[in-house]
């Protein structure tokens, strides 16, 4: 009852209110030239207002009158400099004149080239990446454009791996990805574009995680591969279930700004836990422009225009983008191919164009696998297939009078199709199969072992989301509150055929011994449709106002979310505040609490199959044999799983000299009730059997019990075990462009650090061929409590000689730190298992004991990813334009082909700094 008098007072609060006096802002857009620019988008940040210009490229809107408030107002229009202006809204009528947009080229005087915090974004960590950084970056995809991001260290442009990001935090660099924090801090941070979450909530590809926990759960392959280096070693997958959005699907040619996230958001935005980026995609009308890109691995093609359809009928923006990569040109085994279509209609209605109304189509194709590998035995094949559509529409109108003064509907329909699909030659003598599905003992069957194995996973993530927000201006006083408010649904669901496995085709990984009766976790199919669809929703209000500090702008956007996830509600208040301490220092405070809803493939995973063959009675042929397994069926439910959460603190400085730039984040956050495995280990008591085989009967040999043995079971399942603490603080510096050498300078970095824990003991598997019946198999160890420290810093200077037209960026690159602490005796046993699943604890560990000796890991072992040493590292990037409409770049990283090495404590030889990698790139607007 009290949750449904919030809700009320919620959505009513703001409607109590009183008309304001409203102050008319009107102004004409222009370029360089004079010539009048039709269709200019204006947009008013503090009261969500938005409108365009007319054919004599005018505009005016209407906002509440303030006598003591700033209305920030953006003027973006599609090849054009984004213009930024702050307005005193304290006369009646606000003529801006007229304001001259400027051809985004480099001919220019200035031009943005680094990323930079910015308070008039969504929260005081607000790091804008705009239009003019994003023309200058060679990127393949939005992952290479959030190397602007601070403390993060440089990749270069690749499509070859699942690329995953993460935010303020430190982990293990030798996790690749896997690394179960670290998947749950890609899956806290939100990808919106265009107001739309990119949900990575329903992607079910992969194996039951209840077999070996979901870091291990992903398809992959592994083997002597030539495309994946020749390294037998190697492990590769394309599939990123459980963790954040696949940055590779997003291309980077139409995105018009971003704005990353990394602390405390918007109340507006919900789902998450470790922030947020935000994309906006270019819209409007444009000259063609071809844009096209040559890696030493890649090719890209991309193209985009936007038309005008009339005066009533709006615009029509298209963009395509193709690229095809390989991990190797000398081998092509390894690829990823992707293609990118998208249409988006955007039209003003009625005399003054109160309502907006964009309309978008967007289409995907991922080509990602493994080839045929003529030098592989096994003939190993991968691929990662899938495309995704999604249709969205949002519609705004904006009011003139009153407190109301915007109200959006945001609808999204997204799909699309996932396949996992593996292949290899099996050759055995036979194998051992069963496709029973309950507990229990069952007579399986002999097959030849001659045979290509084949799994399939089959996804059809379906994603329905609805928004509907409203801006509101209150006036208390002297200040002026410019409120946001509203409500959100999503609904998704997975209606793939899911795990489809035939068990007399089994993967090597997965079927059971035939020389042995040793235990086995197997496979089976498991119907994705039947997981039932994920309802959540939530409620938000938000207050922007600025009040007077000591005759200062005390800043405040102060907010609070309701959500019900999981059926589970939620309560999250987030609060910005800022302080102008004069013009030239700004500091500032944040504090918030963000909910991540867990995943569908977390909620239903599908029933967990543990098989122990219990008589193996095989003469060579199959109708005079005999084979029983035990099947034990584990149904992982999962019930009860809570939603993660984490909570932060954040300080916030910006300190402005003249043209010099210092900005200062630092920050602390808990993360608590991540979604993690809890390991079950349970024995069984089975029978054994002596086999009296029947030669030349065509009959099943004679079993007589002879007693029973003891063995052990194993299964996952998930749980909210994680928990984790994590400060630090990032900064920029930059400096304006010195006229002697048209340089600017931009120096950044970071400290992170991240304590980890888990409240499960932690387990490894040593010599499963002893059989020594006390031997201690599986050595039992404190739960997971590691330190992660990481720096990162980089200098860059940015030449930039706007006569003719000349962009020159070099950067130098340091890893700083990347070091791990354990908590003392991480690696001392606290017990063990036999291979007959007995449990014995060890009072004391004894270093001489034939049976345990070998549990003892040292702290060298355990902490391989440490580097002992500053890396170095350089890139450069060079642009040139030629008469405004032909541009031309070269980048490469690690351009002066520096390799050091150093040896870990496992003494492997390890090179931090990959090979030179090249990229050239040509642009023409036609």
């Amino acid at each position: 009852m009290k949750q449904r008098k919030f809700l009320i007072l919620l959505l009513l609060l703001p409607f109590a209110a009183v008309a304001q006096k409203t102050s008319k802002i009107k102004g004409q857009l222009a370029d360089i030239k004079g010539n009048v620019l039709a269709n200019v988008n204006v947009y008013i940040f503090e009261t969500n207002q938005a409108t365009s210009t007319n054919a004599k490229g005018e505009f005016e809107v209407n906002v509440s009158f303030n006598s003591n408030g700033v209305l920030n107002i953006d003027f973006s229009h599609l090849g054009f400099q984004k213009q930024h202006k702050q307005v005193s809204t304290n006369l009646p009528v606000i003529d801006l004149g007229v304001i001259t947009l400027k051809q985004l080229d480099l001919n220019l005087e200035a031009i943005e080239i680094n990323a930079k915090r910015n308070y008039e974004g969504s929260s005081n960590s607000s790091l804008i990446i705009g239009r003019d950084i994003i023309a200058q970056t060679p990127s393949l995809s939005l992952s290479d454009l959030l190397n602007q991001i601070p403390n993060k260290k440089i990749t270069a442009p690749s499509l070859q791996n699942v690329q995953n990001l993460t935010l303020r935090s430190a982990f293990s660099e030798v996790s690749s990805g896997r690394n179960i924090y670290e998947m749950s801090n890609a899956f806290g941070v939100a990808i919106i574009m265009d107001g739309n979450v990119i949900s990575n909530n329903f992607n079910m590809q992969t194996y039951n995680p209840g077999i070996a926990g979901s870091s291990a759960a992903a398809t992959n392959i592994r083997g002597n591969t030539s495309g994946l280096n020749g390294t037998a070693s190697t492990s590769y997958t394309g599939d990123f279930a459980f963790g954040g959005v696949d940055l590779r699907q997003i291309p980077a040619d139409n995105i018009e700004s971003i704005e990353v996230v990394a602390g405390v958001p918007s109340a507006k935005y919900g789902d998450l836990t470790e922030g947020a980026v935000i994309v906006e995609r270019q819209a409007g009308v444009s000259k063609p422009s071809v844009r096209m890109q040559l890696r030493d691995n890649a090719t890209s093609y991309g193209y985009s225009q936007g038309f005008a359809l009339g005066k009533r009928l709006g615009s029509l923006s298209f963009s395509g983008n193709y690229v095809s990569s390989f991990a190797d040109n000398r081998d092509k085994i390894k690829a990823y191919k992707r293609l990118n279509l998208g249409l988006m209609h955007t039209n003003y209605f009625g005399a003054e164009k109160k309502l907006k109304n964009t309309f978008s189509i967007d289409y995907g194709r991922n080509l990602d696998g493994i080839k045929q590998d003529n030098d592989d035995l096994t003939s190993k094949i991968a691929k990662f297939d899938s495309w995704n559509f999604s249709v969205a529409n949002r519609a705004s109108y904006r009011f003139e009078n009153g407190f109301l003064k915007n109200i959006s509907l945001n609808l999204r329909y997204a799909t699309g199709h996932q396949v996992s699909y593996t292949e290899a030659l099996v050759n055995d003598p036979y194998i051992l199969v069963s496709d029973a599905t309950a507990t229990g003992i069952f007579e399986g069957s002999y097959e030849p072992g001659i045979y290509t194995s084949q799994s399939l996973i089959d996804g059809r993530p379906l994603n329905l989301s609805a928004k509907l927000d409203f801006n509101s201006v209150v006036k208390t006083g002297k200040i002026t509150h410019y409120l946001g408010y509203g409500a959100g649904f999503s609904y998704g669901a997975n209606n793939g055929l899911g795990q489809v496995l035939d068990p007399s085709r089994p993967r090597v990984l997965s079927k059971a011994s035939s020389n042995s009766l040793s235990t086995n976790r197997s496979e089976r199919y498991y119907d994705f449709s039947l997981a039932i669809p994920q309802k959540d929703m939530g409620f938000y209000i938000e207050d922007v106002f600025t009040a007077k500090l000591a005759d200062r702008n005390l800043n405040f956007r102060t907010g609070i979310r309701y959500d019900i996830q999981n059926n589970l509600p939620s309560f999250s208040p987030r609060i910005n505040i800022n302080y102008e301490w004069g013009k030239n220092l700004r500091v500032g405070l944040a504090y918030g609490i963000a909910y991540k809803s867990p995943a569908l493939g977390q909620r239903y995973p599908g029933p967990t199959y543990f098989e122990i063959p219990v008589v193996n009675a095989y003469n060579g042929k199959a109708a005079e044999s005999i084979y029983l397994v035990y099947v034990n069926r584990y149904e992982n439910t999962a019930q009860g799983l809570k939603s993660a959460s984490n909570q932060t603190f954040e300080f916030s400085s910006q300190l402005k000299l003249k043209q010099y730039n210092l900005s200062i984040n630092a920050f602390t956050k808990s993360y608590r009730n991540g979604i993690g495995n809890t390991r079950i280990d349970k024995t069984v008591e089975l029978p054994t059997y002596t086999a009296t085989f029947r030669p030349g009967t065509n009959l099943q040999p004679i079993l007589t019990q002879n007693g029973t043995r003891v063995v052990r079971t194993l299964f996952y399942k998930f749980d909210n075990n994680l928990s984790s603490d994590s400060q630090g603080f990032d900064f920029i510096f930059t400096t304006p462009s010195y006229p002697g050498i048209s340089t600017s300078f931009n120096i950044s970095g970071g400290l992170f650090k991240s304590q980890s824990k888990s409240e499960n003991l932690t387990y490894r598997n040593f010599d499963a061929s002893n059989t020594n019946p006390d031997y201690a198999y599986t050595g039992v160890y404190p739960a997971n409590n590691t330190t992660n420290y990481s720096s990162n810093g980089r200098i860059t200077s940015s030449t930039h000689i706007p006569k003719i037209s000349l962009f020159v960026q070099l950067t130098a690159e340091f890893t700083l730190l990347q070091k791990t602490v354990l908590q003392e005796g991480a690696g001392t046993p606290l017990a063990y298992y036999t291979q007959d699943g007995k449990y014995l604890t060890i009072a004391q560990y004894e270093p001489n004991d034939v049976n345990t000796s070998h549990l003892f890991i040292s702290d060298a072992e355990l902490k391989i990813d440490d580097v002992p040493k500053i890396i170095p590292n350089f890139h450069l990037s060079i642009g040139k334009e030629i008469k405004k409409r032909f541009k031309f770049s070269f980048n490469v990283y690690n351009f002066l082909n520096y390799q050091p090495y150093y040896r870990n404590a496992n003494l492997t030889y390890i090179y931090p700094n990959q090979a030179p990698t090249f990229g050239a790139e040509i642009s023409l607007k036609l």
